[in-house]
């Protein structure tokens, strides 16, 4: 074993992925305290479905025409099982492929030019990277057209307020196709960086949380490179820890400062409303000190998506 030289440790970075699935009666909304039925309807008829103590499916009863009508302020929707509103959310995880890295010589909007187009196609993801590192400015994107061997199109940039500013200098683009991170080989003369990127389509009225959790440390058999405590990972100290992309936080601090992934779930992206195809990443920071001793180094990841009722 060694110390006090540049050591080879990596991260695996099992991401398992949770979603719900809720569903309500539908009807004109009604509420109390304790619950909210969005829609009810009750002319003349038969009836659709039933209910239970422990679940409520659709029911329609009457026999209106179907159409709808709208003016300036509102819309109606009438007719047989007119009011169907599927309460879901969707959760897609995206990992950097931190062996692919291209280089990136200028942005211009939603382009960026690189010589290094192969592989990358309309539908996939990609991370940009301003100044790889400890201060790096990052941002994600769906690609929707390549020009081989110039440039990548992406539909829209999500980032953390910031959106990078591309010299040529040190900046890269990644594919976010990876089954698992590798940080690679570290040193202890620099922070090395990776992105979890997801996406969350959350048709919910009080909107969605993400939240994080690690099964431990980041270790390698007895030995770990510790949390961050002091809301910064620094290059020589021997720590390890991610912030979020996600500036709104009120339940943690993912959203201002590194923070450490524990064993008990965090949020590390909330929203209050409904949100379509809503983006956001973490940017994993891992910096062992001279004294951490050499090996590979592992942790395993689990984000949860789940609906605020």
């Amino acid at each position: 074993m060694r110390k006090g030289q540049d050591m080879k440790k990596s991260i695996a970075a099992f991401v398992l992925v949770g979603f719900f699935i809720y569903t309500n009666p539908v009807g004109a909304e009604m509420t109390s305290t304790n619950y909210q039925i969005r829609w009810d309807s009750l002319t003349e008829g038969g009836s659709d479905t039933s209910t239970s103590t422990n679940y409520g499916i659709h029911d329609s009863v009457g026999g209106n025409a179907l159409g709808n009508s709208t003016s300036t302020n509102y819309q109606t929707d009438s007719g047989y099982r007119a009011g169907i509103f599927d309460q879901v959310i969707t959760f897609d995880v995206l990992l950097q492929n931190t062996s692919d890295a291209r280089a990136v010589s200028a942005r211009s909007g939603t382009t960026v030019s690189t010589a290094a187009t192969t592989g990358l196609a309309a539908g996939g993801y990609v991370a940009l990277i301003q100044d790889l590192g400890a201060s790096q400015v990052s941002a994600i994107g769906k690609i929707t057209s390549v020009s081989s061997g110039v440039s990548v199109t992406v539909d829209a940039w999500s980032d953390n307020g910031t959106t990078p500013t591309i010299d040529g200098s040190n900046d890269f683009l990644y594919p976010l196709n990876s089954s698992a991170i590798g940080l690679g080989q570290l040193s202890s003369s620099n922070i090395t960086t990776a992105v979890i990127a997801f996406e969350v389509t959350a048709d919910l009225t009080n909107g969605y949380s993400v939240q994080i959790m690690a099964d431990g440390n980041l270790s390698s058999g007895a030995n770990t490179i510790n949390n961050v405590a002091d809301g910064a990972v620094t290059a020589g100290v021997g720590e390890y820890g991610a912030i979020s992309s996600d500036t709104s936080i009120t339940t943690s601090t993912f959203d201002s400062q590194d923070t450490a992934i524990t064993t008990s779930f965090q949020d590390v992206a909330t929203e209050t409303s409904a949100k379509y195809f809503k983006r956001n990443f973490l940017t994993l920071k891992a910096a062992p000190s001279t004294a951490t001793i050499s090996g590979n180094y592992s942790q395993s990841i689990t984000l949860i998506a789940s609906g605020n009722f």
